[in-house]
C-alpha cells in the first residue's frame, strides 16, 4: 500500500516537474533531432496538464474568492459535471496537441520556421482553453 502510494507520488512529481520545464526547454529541444522526438511524444501530455489547469483556474476565477469558485461550479452543473468538463478539456489538450504536431510535421517542410512553430503548435490547445474559459 505504502509502496504503491509512494510510486504514484513520484510519478506525479515527475509529471509536474516535466510540465513546468518542458514549455521553456522546448525551443532548445526542437533544434536537435533526438530532442525533437522526445518533445513530440512528451509535449502533448504536458499540454493536457496545462490545459486542465487553465480551464479550471481561469474558468473558476479563484482569485475572486471561494464564493466565486462555488458559483462557477454550480453554474457548470455541480461537482461531477464540473469534473467531467475539466476532464474533457484535458483530453482535448492531449489529442489536439498531437493533431497540431502531426500537422506541423506533415504539412511544413523541415526548416527553422517549422522548428520554431513546433512548440507553439504543441501548446496551442492550452491557449484555446484559456481563451475559451476566460470568456465566462
Amino acid at each position: 500500500m505504502l509502496k504503491s502510494l509512494l510510486n504514484s507520488l513520484l510519478i506525479l512529481i515527475a509529471l509536474v516537474v516535466a510540465s513546468a520545464i518542458l514549455p521553456f526547454a522546448s525551443f532548445w529541444l526542437c533544434h536537435d533531432p533526438l530532442g525533437g522526438q522526445v518533445f513530440f511524444w512528451v509535449a502533448p501530455w504536458t499540454c493536457a496538464f496545462w490545459t486542465l489547469l487553465a480551464s479550471v483556474l481561469i474558468g473558476s476565477r479563484f482569485w475572486r474568492g471561494s464564493e466565486a469558485a462555488k458559483e462557477w461550479r454550480a453554474a457548470r452543473g455541480g461537482y461531477l459535471r464540473s469534473v467531467g468538463k475539466s476532464t474533457a478539456w484535458m483530453f482535448f489538450g492531449l489529442f489536439a496537441s498531437y493533431a497540431a504536431e502531426f500537422a506541423i510535421v506533415l504539412l511544413l517542410p523541415t526548416s527553422s520556421l517549422a522548428r520554431t512553430l513546433f512548440p507553439l503548435a504543441a501548446y496551442s490547445p492550452t491557449i484555446v482553453a484559456a481563451l475559451w474559459c476566460s470568456r465566462g
